[in-house]
């Protein structure tokens, strides 16, 4: 199966890595009212309770109306396409521009109760609007003001509807529709001729300014009003079904276009008849899935078509979409899809889906194309064919599936099951599609022309999985031999059967004007004991492999059907299987919320993929077959790395059950139960791309921080530094250059504090001044040394290098403050970096005005962590500080005493060791200066009163000091003075 490698492998990278979603349909219309903008050439959908403004060009939404917390429940759009007049939940009215964003202008109540129906007249300057409470209003729609309140409704008020050419209103109330003249404010006529609820209007054009009045009712029948002086019934028009919607198209322009082109069909057969026709002719739609064209003048009815839309043909609405001419019709179906027609060809022409519901399944279309020299070239040569993708077949809950362009999600149906398909298969060349459904047949259909070309039947329950011969052509002569070649279809069903069938030729198939029919397959095995949920042929055209609901895959011989072996250890059903593009071994996707690898040798479990929270519903390998991407019920699509059994990447796209993903080459397509389709490429080039810009941009930013350094702009390096989110820099660099001026400012204000408060008693005093003194002017002499030996030039450098911090931050915006005091956090909860950080918490807390500290968010939870960490600190310092006097107590308890004071070396000598214990006792103890012996020459006479008098209460201390002198073997003041006497 090596052999048979995709030959279509994506560039870039062996293993991919990411994967980004290039388009994605999320469905436009929901039911309710649906309204065409001529003249803008738009379409207003309601979709989820929010007003989407579909282009009629690409078939997509381009723009939502909606206001949070308050649901839209219909809506109007004024001729020109700029304005939107919404009724909301709330009841109120509101008023919306719409330009490339749209914009609420204004917001006002109209009705007692919520508001029913809503339109704009022809000039867009009055909006009417029919409400639950039985009145219709009409506003001015420039001063948002009530100019008419028309009561004497016998119910609700569903249908409001201007005359295109005067100053009336139509309202319609159940079976009941009314006319009001707005120059007289009085009802110009009660039409009551319908047994039942009126469900749509509309006007017929007879002559310049002359409309008639077009009204369907669920009674079956359609009726047309004269609306000149007296309103009265012209013609009833029996359509033996109930009518949901009614179009007048006009006939002059449809009657022009069949004599210039020769056009066939009922419809224009009747437009190319002699004789006067009349001005319009009437499009109806309802519960019996027709479209069918009427007569008002006699009532008869012209042409006839079958419905398009699913959910057996329902028809809910129907739209001219061309009022001038009457070329392009829309009908909206029970399945909320949108088709357009063309007239008077009277056939679809494109289709817009509104809502899909789930998707079930999705399969690429693939494209082979081979170069012009590789034609002759055999099959032994190597793989020549390019394969691309830019159509897909989707399947949701109906059953017509559809073939939809990647580009813009255009769609075209495929006609002919009667019952919803959930399964399908696209052959190797893309040139047919299977389909199968609970209607239990199998349908084949020509990808090209979208026609059924073969039919088949023999099951007996829905036809769950489908799979072609997947041996794909390697070179034009191949794919040319191939086509006069049988073709091989393996199908399995909820009938626990698995059958194998052989098809005409791809040839005959195309030569063949009617659909081909089968009613016997090849082979018929009993496949598992439990409904079958998928079937897939290798890549070679040697094994076929089915997964059922009684947890086992097993592995049958192709085309004989034989059994081969089966692979047992999931612990709930299997969902899905697939093959290997280049290695002999087969993926498996369960309920248990795992993939399992297999050996196709021994049968036996490689690899277990764990990391769905939910039953995976779809496996698939990549085309470098060293990678898997699985889809899951939690909504996740997950890549996995074959060798190493770990997920690359989860990607988060859909809102529910992702149900189904293709992917051929780098493009995958993926649908799911929130009825959202995307499309998505490989995007492992871009993000490396996207990688070594960004490795580049950091590398030059962080020679940018040090060239800054280098320059003196400090602050500059200090904010670049703190962009790109590197703390060790900006602590170097805040440790080089602002530390020392810190430190300066610091000593220079202390040396003047230190002379302020020195005590003028005692000879500690006269040393402290002394040192102090002598510490300052030897700072003096180097600083002057040192200025006088540096250069001009680094002076005005280190100048320019000082920082002023308070300066800096005042200069920091909003989010650099929030990522400094984040970072400032950090650092204080580290006791290394914790004195950096409270400077720099003191400067913000001092700088900053209180405005804009409480912007900061967090603030109040870092002040609080700030505070928690900040007495830790201190306790550790009060401790360390405790120790190192135990330290000094030890040492000048040996005698090797270290001097707190400065003082010279003859008095060190003549005090020893019993002075320097004594002034360590003395700031351990906190006691005044009791040494009276010590630099008696310096204090004053009131000095020596008052050690006189504090002689005593030292006296507790003295006694400790001796105890001490004595444990260590050294002579006590005491003993000393006893001598000396």
């Amino acid at each position: 199966m090596a052999s048979e490698a995709e030959a279509a492998a994506p560039t870039g990278p062996v293993l991919s890595e990411a994967w980004a979603v290039d388009a994605r349909h999320v469905g436009c219309y929901t039911g309710g009212k649906i309204a065409w903008c001529e003249k803008a050439d738009l379409l207003g959908c309601l979709c989820d309770e929010e007003l989407h403004l579909v282009d009629a060009g690409s078939k997509a939404p381009t723009r939502q109306v909606a206001q949070e917390g308050d649901g839209v429940l219909t809506f109007a759009l004024d001729a020109s396409g700029t304005n939107a007049c919404t009724s909301h939940r709330s009841g109120l009215l509101r008023h919306f521009t719409i330009g490339e964003k749209p914009a609420l202008i204004r917001s006002w109540r109209g009705h007692e109760q919520v508001v029913a129906d809503v339109s704009f007249d022809a000039t867009g300057s009055l909006v009417a609007t029919g409400s639950v409470d039985r009145t219709a209003k009409v506003w001015d729609f420039t001063g948002y003001f009530c100019t008419h309140n028309f009561k004497g409704h016998p119910g609700i008020v569903s249908l409001a509807r201007f005359h295109p050419s005067k100053l009336r209103l139509v309202t319609i109330s159940e079976a009941e529709a009314r006319v009001w003249d707005l120059e007289t404010s009085q009802c110009m006529g009660v039409l009551q001729d319908h047994l039942a609820t009126i469900s749509s209007l509309c006007f017929g054009w007879i002559k310049d300014k002359t409309f008639e009045l077009v009204t369907g009712s669920r009674d079956q029948v359609v009726n047309v009003w004269q609306l000149e002086d007296k309103c009265k019934l012209v013609k009833s028009i029996p359509v033996f079904e109930q009518v949901e919607g009614v179009a007048a198209v006009p006939t002059k322009g449809l009657r022009q276009l069949c004599t210039e082109t020769q056009r066939q069909g009922a419809l224009a057969d009747w437009l190319q008849r002699d004789g006067k026709l009349a001005p319009y002719v009437i499009f109806t739609v309802g519960n019996k899935g027709l479209v069918r064209v009427w007569n008002p003048a006699d009532g008869k009815c012209i042409a006839s078509k079958d419905s398009p839309h699913a959910a057996k043909g329902e028809l809910r609405q129907v739209h001219c979409l061309d009022t001038a001419s009457g070329t392009k019709l829309m009908t909206v179906g029970e399945d909320m899809n949108l088709m357009v027609w063309t007239l008077p060809d009277f056939e679809v022409s494109s289709h817009v889906m509104g809502h899909n519901e789930e998707i079930l399944h999705v399969q690429l279309i693939p494209q082979l194309t081979w170069p012009e020299e590789s034609a002759g070239n055999s099959e032994t040569s190597g793989p020549r064919v390019k394969v691309s993708a830019d159509r897909f077949v989707c399947i949701a809950n109906d059953e017509h599936p559809r073939l939809v362009n990647c580009e813009g999600f255009g769609a075209t149906l495929l006609r002919g099951h009667t019952d919803i398909v959930i399964s399908c298969d696209v052959s190797p060349d893309g040139q047919w599609i299977a389909t199968g459904g609970k209607d239990q047949s199998i349908r084949v259909w020509s990808a090209e022309t979208s026609q059924m070309v073969c039919l088949l039947g023999g099951h007996a329950g829905a036809v769950s999985a489908l799979s072609f011969a997947k041996r794909r052509p390697r070179n034009a002569s191949i794919a040319a031999q191939q086509q006069q070649l049988p073709l091989h279809l393996v199908s399995a069903g909820q009938d626990k059967v698995m059958k194998i069938w052989e098809l005409p030729s791809a040839a005959k198939l195309m030569e063949n004007k009617a659909a081909a029919s089968i009613k016997k397959s090849k082979v018929t095995v009993i496949a598992h004991q439990k409904e079958v949920n998928d079937v897939l042929v290798s890549p070679n055209n040697k094994l076929v492999a089915s997964a059922g609901q009684d947890k086992l895959v097993r592995i049958w011989r192709f085309p004989e059907g034989d059994l081969l072996g089966e692979m047992a250890g999931h612990r709930r059903g299997v969902w899905s299987v697939a093959f290997s593009p280049i290695d002999q071994v087969l993926a498996s996707a369960s309920g248990d919320a795992t993939v399992r690898l297999w050996n196709l040798k021994d049968f036996k479990a490689i690899r277990v993929f764990q990391g769905h929270s939910s039953a995976v519903l779809r496996v698939s390998f990549l085309a470098n077959g060293m990678q898997l991407m699985s889809s899951s019920v939690d909504g996740l699509l997950k890549l996995w790395h074959i060798r190493t059994a770990e997920c690359a990447g989860s990607f988060e796209e859909h809102m529910g059950k992702v149900w189904c993903i293709d992917i051929i080459g780098d493009r995958m397509v993926s649908g799911g139960a929130d009825s959202k389709l995307c499309i998505w490429h490989d995007a492992t080039q871009e993000l490396e791309k996207k990688r070594l810009d960004d490795k580049a941009e950091v590398a030059m930013k962080d020679s940018r921080i040090g060239v800054l350094v280098q320059e003196g702009k400090v602050e500059q390096a200090l904010t670049l530094a703190l962009d790109l989110n590197r703390p060790g820099q900006m602590r170097q660099i805040l440790l080089d250059n602002t530390m020392d001026a810190v430190g300066r400012v610091l000593f220079s204000k202390a040396l003047p504090a230190a002379a302020a408060t020195a005590p003028a008693s005692g000879g500690r005093a006269v040393a402290k001044k002394r040192g102090a003194k002598k510490r300052a002017r030897k700072a003096a002499e180097a600083e002057t040394r040192g200025n006088q030996d540096e250069p001009h030039e680094q002076k005005d450098t280190k100048g320019d290098r000082e920082v002023d911090l308070r300066r800096w931050v005042l200069s920091l915006s909003g989010e650099r403050l929030e990522k400094l005091v984040e970072l400032l956090d950090q650092w204080n909860s580290n006791r290394k970096m914790a004195p950096l950080a409270q400077m720099l918490f003191g400067i913000i807390l001092m700088s900053l005005p209180q405005e804009k500290l409480t912007t900061i968010e967090g603030m109040n939870t870092t002040c609080g962590s700030v505070l928690s960490y900040s007495s830790r600190h201190l306790a550790r310092v009060d401790s360390l500080l405790q120790k190192t006097f135990l330290f000094d107590l030890v040492l000048q308890s040996s005698g090797l005493g270290l001097a707190i004071q400065d003082e010279t070396d003859s008095q060190l000598e003549q005090a020893g060791a019993e002075v320097a214990l004594k002034r360590t006792m003395d700031v351990l103890l906190g006691s005044a200066d009791d040494d009276g012996e010590e630099g008696d020459e310096d204090v004053p006479a009131e000095d020596e009163e008052a050690v006189g008098e504090d002689a005593d209460e030292g006296s507790e201390d003295d006694e400790l000091v001796e105890d001490i002198l004595v444990t260590t073997s050294m002579p006590t003041p005491t003993k000393k003075r006893k001598k000396a006497a």
